[in-house]
């Protein structure tokens, strides 16, 4: 197959895409928020109960389902001249006051330590599911389109070190993973209101629903576990609970922007061509990682 010609701006999107997708960055930025190395966070995690981040998570992906069947705002996405001008800001642009609102969220949730995950992350989770769904529209989305609004949703599973970080292409492997999950949950979002959708998750009357759900849970509990690491060290409390929630909407804001931007771009030249490009540069990736370990290995007799 012959790839496109893509711009050098395009290029350095995918290329920036696998180096942030393909490896679990989300734990290393937590911890130089709360200046602990990554070692003395995952030494907290016995204080972690996972049934009741479990639990957390599901309300919150919830929450910002319903979310997602409800009115968003309607705005017209940026031309391909506006994206390439400004593609590296765009995140940081467009998310200040979802930066704010779970800075405060994180701040209230940081009071009370882990008791507090189960009010605060259904709150902050949909914060950060409108600054995803802002991205999107950017980047040429139809939020009018209920598979549009699922595949913000979706952004919830990638780039958090999950259980395909393993993978060749840990991005395009949970993408492949999902793609029936979505396609099954968008016919039955063509055909039901908030309120339905509420009454069938509590009655279990949507399966279709419920499994990509769990799908994106079994990935996103991944992300609020690292959080919740960072916020039950000791002496973490309501202003550090902010400075991480900020973290966890920057990190998915970048994630955004990468899985619309490939997206943009799979529509623009095709996504097969698109994703070997992609595929190329994962391989690197990890080619570059390993170069990197095999350069700081001591040598035999010392």
């Amino acid at each position: 197959m012959t790839k496109p010609e893509l711009t050098a701006s395009e290029l350095k999107l995918i290329d920036d895409a696998a180096r942030y997708l393909e490896r679990p960055t989300l734990m290393i930025e937590l911890a130089e928020t709360v200046g602990k190395p990554v070692d003395v966070l995952m030494r907290s995690l016995n204080r972690i109960a996972p049934d009741k981040i479990e639990r957390a998570v599901g309300s919150s992906l919830r929450t910002a389902l319903k979310f997602a069947v409800a009115t968003i705002p309607e705005k017209l996405p940026a031309t391909d001249e506006e994206l390439d001008a400004d593609i590296n800001s765009l995140a940081k642009r467009i998310s200040l006051k979802h930066k704010l609102t779970v800075a405060f969220t994180g701040g209230v949730g940081g009071m009370f330590g882990g008791f507090g995950l189960a009010a605060e992350l259904p709150i902050t989770t949909t914060i950060m599911f409108r600054s995803i769904a802002s991205i999107a529209q950017r980047y040429g989305e139809d939020l009018r389109d209920p598979a549009s609004r699922l595949q913000c949703l979706s952004v919830f599973s990638f780039g958090s070190g999950g259980r395909s970080s393993t993978a060749e292409c840990a991005y395009l492997a949970t993408r492949l993973s999902m793609q029936a999950s979505l396609a099954q949950a968008t016919r039955v979002l063509t055909v039901v209101t908030a309120d339905e959708l509420t009454g069938m998750i509590q009655k279990g009357t949507a399966p279709a629903l419920l499994n990509l759900l769990s799908h994106i849970a079994a990935q996103f509990n991944v992300a609020v576990t690292q959080k919740t690491l960072a916020q039950a060290l000791p002496l973490v409390g309501s202003a550090t609970g902010a400075i991480i929630n900020v973290a966890l909407i920057d990190h998915f804001n970048r994630v955004a922007k990468f899985h619309f931007g490939i997206r943009r771009l799979e529509r623009k030249y095709g996504l097969e061509p698109v994703q070997l490009i992609y595929q190329d540069a994962a391989r690197q990736v990890k080619q570059d990682a390993t170069a990197r370990r095999l350069t700081l290995r001591p040598s035999p007799g010392f």
